[in-house]
């Protein structure tokens, strides 16, 4: 089946963070109302929350733009570029390091968040990738990159079923590593 194509960079936010006012990693706190994810809260499996560092608030006021909103999309853009995850719910307000893209989806009446998100885990994505930092002596992902990328886009509904086909098999998924663990255990 063949769709349309867009340019991603007209369908979406995207803000990273280049350095990030000098905050280091010292500076984090062991607790705090503040969070911040970093390149090793996203992991294979997504974010673990577990992993997240604390920040002041001072710190988290100073860029509202990567300040995280449920529904947003974490990639990693610095040394292992490429790690996905999917803001599905906050409970403390979350921002990101300099390390991490945010994108957010502003055209959810003709793009389904979901889809963006399975299309960034897909291996056309991860192809582009590679295609990027091939031959590079520090990998990076550019905000550039992202513009002018070639986007399927099929009709919100077909979008919503192949969304609930994914997010099913995904549930499995976790259902079964569950299981094994608890047998494991």
């Amino acid at each position: 089946m063949k769709f349309n194509t867009v340019k991603l960079g007209e369908y979406l936010y995207i803000k990273g963070r280049i350095g990030w006012k000098g905050l280091k990693k010292k500076e984090y706190l062991e607790k705090s109302n503040f969070r911040i994810i970093n390149g090793e809260s996203l992991t294979e499996n997504g974010i673990d929350w577990n992993k997240a560092g604390f920040i002041s608030k001072e710190r988290y006021d100073e860029s509202p733009e990567i300040m995280l909103q449920p529904e947003d999309i974490l990639i990693s853009k610095d040394g292992t570029i490429g790690k996905i995850g999917y803001v599905g719910s906050l409970d403390t307000p979350t921002t990101v390091a300099s390390g991490i893209f945010v994108i957010r989806n502003q055209k959810p009446e003709i793009i389904n968040t979901r889809f963006i998100y399975y299309f960034f885990c897909s291996k056309y994505f991860k192809n582009f990738i590679t295609m990027r930092t091939e031959g590079s002596v520090i990998p990076h992902l550019y905000q550039k990159d992202f513009v002018d990328l070639d986007f399927p886009l099929p009709e919100l509904s077909v979008q919503g079923k192949i969304v609930g086909i994914l997010d099913a098999i995904c549930n499995k998924i976790d259902l079964n590593k569950n299981i094994n663990n608890n047998l494991a255990a």
